[in-house]
């Protein structure tokens, strides 16, 4: 359980949402300032794009719609690869390890970047090291309970959880799924909840189904696709999502909850400059484009844009937050 209370939780929130409008002008957190005039890099070869998650995440979900268009403008094929494993961490390795040509690119996003150095006692890799290319999307997560839990809405889930022991899948320990979970069960002044981890969120998702767990904690994009087989109880997001508008937020049914994740592009530490306009300018165009924005909102993401400077600004407040968050909430796991 956090010992944070719920109202410290939301002016904190609120003061992250206010100091990283991506607007505003930041100091840049790596190597990632792009020289002005510098030379153009062009590739001549495909690139690869490590997704640190199985298939059906939101970074995967995000590559899958970008790649094409990235592509295109790069003028080479950008190949995705999966390299689940340890929450992200395997593959963020892989990336951070790789050689800084720009040929490897990483689609990051908080769990990896910002959640995971505090939660492990011994990190795989130093997240200010990576050169921030671009932003690409915001992922908020819906609460979903099994088909035939005794409970039709999130009020009486709450009157439910306070007097019977429940459970909860997500895509593994310390993800943003847990981390918004722990903020729930703070916030609603529920008993401590058994989280159950899981492979990726599909699987939790088919847990809840399968009745092997009350709940699931899911992107939003995925939500989607389990409506009619699980109840969703609310989303973690200031506002409806136009997809699925039906679904009210935490927030409006009295659990001031917000925990939107970002997902991004991030290039291996000492990724030269000029390497990091060219594939920064391609990514913004790429957002730029208005299939793409409706491709992404059609999935229940928010589309996310910005440049690398400004995406440095972001990471280096979101870092600083969910250390902040974590460490109140006193969870750590040893590796």
């Amino acid at each position: 359980m956090m010992d944070s209370s719920s109202k410290g939780w939301r002016m904190g929130r609120r003061r992250l949402a206010a100091a990283c409008a991506l607007g505003v002008a930041a100091a840049v957190l790596a190597p990632a300032a792009v020289a002005q005039g510098a030379p153009g890099w062009v590739p001549t070869k495909p690139i690869r794009m490590i997704v640190p998650y199985p298939p059906g995440g939101g970074s995967d979900t995000v590559a899958r719609i970008v790649v094409q268009g990235l592509g295109n403008r790069l003028g080479q094929p950008v190949v995705i690869e999966n390299r689940g494993g340890a929450n992200g961490a395997v593959g963020t390795e892989v990336a951070f390890n790789a050689a800084p040509d720009g040929y490897t690119l990483l689609m990051s996003s908080a769990d990896t970047y910002s959640m995971y150095p505090p939660l492990y006692s011994k990190a795989r890799f130093v997240s200010s090291e990576f050169v921030p290319i671009a932003p690409s999307a915001k992922v908020n997560f819906v609460i979903m309970a099994r088909p035939d839990l005794p409970a039709k809405n999130l009020q009486e889930f709450i009157a439910l959880a306070r007097k019977s022991p429940l459970t909860y899948g997500t895509w593994g320990n310390g993800s943003g799924a847990h981390i918004a979970m722990s903020l729930f069960m703070s916030t609603a002044q529920v008993p401590q909840l058994t989280h159950i981890p899981y492979q990726g969120a599909a699987p939790a998702a088919q847990a809840a189904m399968a009745g092997q767990v009350d709940l699931a904690i899911m992107p939003m994009h995925l939500a989607a696709s389990f409506r009619g087989k699980l109840r969703a109880l609310g989303v973690a997001a200031p506002q409806r999502i136009e997809s699925v508008s039906d679904i009210p937020t935490l927030t409006e049914q009295g659990v001031p909850v917000l925990a939107d994740a970002w997902v991004g592009v991030l290039a291996p530490p000492k990724t030269p400059a000029a390497v990091a306009a060219v594939l920064s300018k391609a990514f913004v165009d790429t957002l730029a484009d208005p299939e793409v924005q409706a491709r992404l909102n059609a999935v229940g993401l928010v589309p996310f844009a910005g440049s690398s400077e400004q995406f440095a600004g972001y990471l280096a407040k979101d870092y600083a937050f969910w250390g902040q968050t974590i460490r109140a909430a006193g969870i750590r796991i040893e590796n």
